[in-house]
């Protein structure tokens, strides 16, 4: 047995607490500059934000990281996001409706009158786009967030 394993480096201690777990150099950026955010808006004077700075780029766990910012107000613009993600996940359902509906009787009128040329193209092209960019941004978001999430 090697003289590491002996010691019980390689040994499972259970899982550890979100704060105990060590911190990136991604997630010190996140925090420095979530911190000069909090300098701009007038919430810390210059001082503060290079002590605070400076302990940020020290910090070895997200519970150190996550302690310099605790007296300070969570970012407005992850509030903002959650809102409107949740505002697209319950509209998302009436956009396909609309879609299916438009989409549908414009070639149903198609198939009906027997016109050779399909006309209704022009308006299932661009609304396919919008809804397909509505999917695609609303998953986005909602990545954004969960990864957002994960890093506290």
């Amino acid at each position: 047995m090697s003289r590491l394993a002996a010691q019980g480096r390689y040994a499972s201690a259970g899982p550890a607490r979100r704060r105990d777990l060590r911190a990136s150099d991604d997630e010190r950026e996140s925090a420095v500059e979530a911190l000069q955010a909090h300098f701009a808006d007038g919430r810390l004077n210059r001082a503060e934000l290079e002590q605070r700075v400076s302990q940020a780029y020290r910090a070895r766990s997200r519970g150190a990281l996550s302690a310099l910012l605790a007296d300070l107000p969570p970012a407005p613009g992850r509030r903002v996001a959650r809102r409107f993600y949740r505002f697209q996940r319950e509209v998302l359902p009436y956009h396909v409706g609309a879609y299916v509906t438009v989409n549908g009787a414009l070639s149903g009128i198609w198939a009906a009158t027997g016109e050779g040329r399909f006309w209704p193209a022009g308006v299932l092209a661009p609304t396919t786009v919008l809804l397909a960019s509505h999917a695609f941004s609303s998953r986005w978001l909602r990545l954004r967030l969960q990864r957002g999430r994960a890093r506290r």
